[in-house]
């Protein structure tokens, strides 16, 4: 673990992002290394400088240190500086409303308010910003939760969204290191964007073998969770599972406004898909996963619920431009059906295992869209 100079000089809440981060990592990088029997030497840095990435940027990536004979011996976890202290002012501005009851009807209601959420998210980033560069992490932290009125107090509301949302993105670095040989062999960039794809399933399985799979059926969990049944216990964790993949969608696009000028953006790049199709199909996924191995376990009533609330919050977040129009058509792009398709042949190629049953649903999903998009032509003509 290498954390930056004068870090624990801070209060507990203002430490947490980093800790929670490393052991959220930790946690499944351990675990699904020695299951592909990699090593499971593993550094996780916060002070690495990455190329062409301020220390302020929404970024994480994994490098692979390898022996003479191109071996793996080492996984490098890396981070900018700032990177887990932005992203819990983000749990604890952005995400302070929008996933309680009644949030999303109040958003898409009001979509200015979301609006005026995230200017105070980025005022309070600058804030930090302007510290880190004449003082340090120590002082940047400390000024960016200053600007936001943040305390400890503040902590219990923030930690589990911070949490849950970590997980997705260090899960799916942990996917690029599970996936060395693929990662190491390709070529071109479809392919290097069809990865992208498959560290996001590979990230959304473990989310769900950990958040909804290894549910305990047993009273006390139930109490703890506040819940009657086992069912409720598995739509409970459900519904923050689906609602943490779309706090991962909006932090994507407020990462895009990191390189588009401030304006919020899900467009991908040469080697990363949009943002707009990873959230679909890690939406997909974990929806598949959970309607075809708990049918019996959830009612009709439980989908339902799941299903209105995905919808409220989607609506809230186009109504207040989180997604842009431009990234919604851009869904239907015909070059983007392709990393689809590439992203499947990979699996088999490179014998993924953990996500061959993915296969038939990628290639669903590409033959769906490319017939949408048709129709879309026919239309026109």
């Amino acid at each position: 673990m290498v954390y930056p100079s004068g870090l624990f000089s801070l209060e507990k809440d203002e430490v947490y992002p980093y800790e929670r981060f490393a052991y959220s990592l930790l946690d499944i990088a351990v675990e699904v290394l020695h299951h592909a029997q990699l090593p499971e030497n593993i550094v996780v840095d916060f002070t690495q400088i990455i190329p062409g990435i301020s220390p302020w940027s929404l970024n994480a990536s994994v490098n692979i240190d390898s022996d003479g004979s191109g071996n793996p011996i080492r996984f490098r976890f890396m981070t900018p500086e700032l990177f887990p202290a932005i992203t819990y002012l983000f749990t604890a501005e952005l995400m302070r409303d929008i996933f309680t009851e009644g949030g999303p009807l109040f958003y898409e209601q009001n979509p200015n308010a979301l609006r005026e959420r995230t200017r105070r998210f980025a005022e309070g980033t600058s804030a930090g910003v302007r510290a880190f560069q004449s003082g340090g992490v120590a002082a940047g932290v400390r000024a960016a939760y200053d600007h936001l009125g943040l305390t400890v107090t503040d902590l219990e509301r923030c930690a589990n969204d911070y949490d849950l949302l970590t997980k997705l993105i260090a899960y799916h670095e942990v996917g690029h290191a599970y996936t060395q040989l693929a990662v190491r062999t390709v070529t071109s960039p479809l392919e290097s964007s069809a990865l992208e794809l498959i560290a996001d399933l590979l990230a959304t399985q473990w989310f769900y073998q950990k958040m909804i799979v290894n549910t305990p059926d047993k009273e006390e969990y139930r109490r703890f969770r506040g819940v009657s049944s086992h069912a409720e216990a598995i739509f409970s964790n459900a519904l923050i599972s689906l609602q943490s993949q779309q706090a991962l969608l909006i932090f994507m696009a407020i990462a895009g406004a990191q390189i588009n000028a401030g304006k919020v953006s899900l467009s991908g790049g040469p080697t990363h898909p949009p943002g707009l199709q990873r959230y679909s199909l890690q939406h997909l996924a974990i929806l598949t996963l959970i309607l075809s191995n708990f049918s019996k376990v959830l009612s009709e009533e439980h989908v339902t619920r799941l299903d209105n609330d995905w919808h409220s919050r989607m609506a809230a977040l186009v109504r207040s431009g989180m997604i842009p129009l431009p990234d919604l058509e851009g869904l239907l792009n015909a070059s983007e059906c392709d990393t689809i398709e590439i992203a499947a042949d990979l699996i088999e190629r490179f014998a993924i295992e953990d996500l061959r049953p993915m296969i038939p649903l990628l290639k669903d999903i590409r033959r769906q869209m490319t017939e949408s998009l048709n129709r879309k032509r026919g239309r026109k003509l």
